[in-house]
């Protein structure tokens, strides 16, 4: 077990050292409509975040112990994140501020961690919680990472279940009072960060007294109380029930002034859906297709409505993930559906999550993560098909500001990659970047043209590759969407009289026409559609 080794002056030169590379490049965030716009450029500026859990005991951002903090970060650079959302707890701020970090590792009996961070982080152990986090979100900032500080609980523990008295107003652990103030020294520590573009009120309310009334009440005081100390940041709104129920503000506004800075967020996982999609294992036991229609209704219903219409604000998905591992299918399934969500509103997200495990979590020390983007050693992907999976996601494929022509991309959820033409003429998958052969118009004649040309997509036949052929005239030629979830993409073939659907061939990237898979409403056909999902992403830039 090693004690701090620094002197106060070199604790005190470290800290300067982190506050002088601070970065200046990362501009102030506002709000049009339903987008986030760069208040320096005018141009939207899409939030790719990864949370980075600090919200635990020690209450210190994890992974400190594993790999330097400048590496770290790098690894999230490297992986194309650009934001990250980094969790902290209230009693951070009110109760234990000038609690040294060595001091709580020792009362923990961690030796291990702190021997880990000895040896990655050591000016760490002479600090307190509040400069670990300040380090953390300079060395962020110096690498141009934005940061969203969010609220995930009062008391520093796991989150979140509904008996852990931690969930809502006036519960043992959540007193709005001592809550409103840590928010506010939090916003007022960072006021002059450029780095922390954007403040959360609270991750997930849960539990038993979750109530309307004192929603409206204690969330307005809060988004005051931020935007009063730093109305610089956005301030983003959770909802009720794990954040996934925002449809109360339908009958009655959230009614505040805090200019162009109001954003909301919302969660969802696969065993948290809304109504009976809550129902356990049901992306394996009920149709794929009616699943996911039911899922992104939901989702609409409750949370996306707020991003339509006149008063249209942003929403940002602060929260899904899967197992990394790859071994639930389940995981699997409703992150394939969630992505085709993201990526047709073309959505600022957050993924939980970042680490790759845990200093101390339930009583065990070095807790793994299997839903982390980052190994046990923080060093490698934990989830070998990241890269592709999360292409599209990590893109700005729309902008209000764009004065490009509007275009589809053809978007393949299941391996995250889009469909390019070939020098055969035929459709393949590939990168999902810009280039002369991947964007789409899909006209009202229902032929799907690629931009630019007069070709149009064509089928040959079952079983047989999809080109693209001047010849257009044919029903081969003609496609509509066709299934609950609107991802397949269906022609009437003229020789067989069957109706085919793009198809991913198993064997290679070739995309031919296939039979379609489970594409009417049945009960019994739980057969897995997901080879055949095609979404035509509209795009402006």
């Amino acid at each position: 077990m090693h004690s701090p080794k620094k002197s106060l002056f070199a604790l005190l030169f470290s800290l300067f050292f982190f506050s002088l590379f601070a970065s200046k490049s990362n501009a102030y965030l506002s709000t049009h409509k339903k987008w986030i716009i760069d208040e320096h450029t005018n141009q939207r500026s899409k939030l790719v975040c990864g949370n980075w859990a600090g919200h635990l005991r020690p209450m210190i951002p994890e992974g400190l112990d594993k790999q330097p903090l400048k590496d770290i970060v790098s690894e999230l650079v490297d992986h194309n994140f650009n934001c990250v959302r980094l969790t902290y707890a209230i009693y951070m701020w009110t109760r234990y501020s000038n609690e040294n970090v060595n001091d709580a590792l020792v009362e923990l009996d961690v030796p291990e961690v702190i021997e880990g961070i000895y040896k990655n982080n050591p000016q760490v152990l002479g600090m307190n919680h509040i400069q670990v986090f300040e380090a953390v979100v300079n060395e962020l900032g110096r690498q141009n990472v934005k940061v969203l500080l969010d609220n995930h609980v009062s008391e520093p523990k796991w989150c979140c279940q509904d008996d852990d008295e931690n969930g809502f107003f006036f519960d043992r652990h959540f007193d709005p009072q001592e809550w409103i103030l840590g928010l506010s020294l939090a916003a007022k520590h960072f006021s002059r960060n450029t780095a922390v573009v954007a403040q959360s009120l609270r991750n997930e309310l849960h539990g038993p007294r979750q109530n309307e009334a004192d929603w409206y009440k204690y969330m307005s005081q809060a988004a005051m109380a931020i935007h009063k100390e730093n109305p610089n940041v956005l301030v983003l709104i959770s909802g009720l029930n794990f954040d996934t129920e925002l449809q109360f503000l339908k009958r009655k506004p959230l009614n505040i002034n805090i200019g162009n800075k109001l954003v909301y967020e919302t969660h969802l996982y696969s065993w948290a859906g809304i109504g009976t999609l809550k129902l356990k294992d049901i992306w394996i036991k009920q149709p794929l297709n009616r699943i996911c229609a039911l899922s992104i209704r939901g989702l609409d219903s409750r949370a996306g409505f707020l991003t339509m219409g006149e008063n249209a604000a942003p929403l940002i998905f602060t929260e899904f993930g899967f197992d990394q591992t790859g071994v639930s299918i389940q995981d699997n399934r409703f992150l394939t559906c969630l992505q085709t969500y993201l990526a047709g509103r073309d959505m600022d997200w957050g993924l939980w999550a970042f680490q790759g495990g845990y200093y101390v979590r339930g009583g065990d020390v070095h807790v793994d993560e299997t839903f982390g983007v980052l190994n046990s050693d923080w060093n490698h992907l934990r989830y070998p098909n990241f890269t592709d999976k999360f292409q599209l996601l990590q893109m700005k494929i729309q902008d209000p500001t764009s004065k490009a022509g509007n275009a589809n991309i053809m978007y393949y959820p299941l391996s995250g990659q889009c469909t390019k033409v070939n020098q055969k003429n035929e459709l393949e998958l590939g990168t999902c970047e810009k280039n002369p052969h991947n964007r789409w118009i899909h006209n009202s004649g229902s032929q799907i043209i690629l931009n630019g040309t007069n070709k149009c997509l064509k089928s040959s036949g079952e079983g047989l590759p999809v080109t693209v052929s001047d010849d257009c005239k044919s029903k081969n030629n003609s496609w509509r969407q066709v299934s609950l979830s609107k991802l397949h993409l269906a022609t009437f073939d003229d020789k067989s009289g069957k109706t085919l659907c793009l198809n991913k061939d198993p064997n290679s990237s070739t995309i031919v026409a296939s039979k379609c898979i489970c594409i009417t409403d049945d009960s019994q056909c739980l057969d897995d559609p997901q080879s055949q999902w095609f979404q035509l992403v509209p795009t402006n830039v």
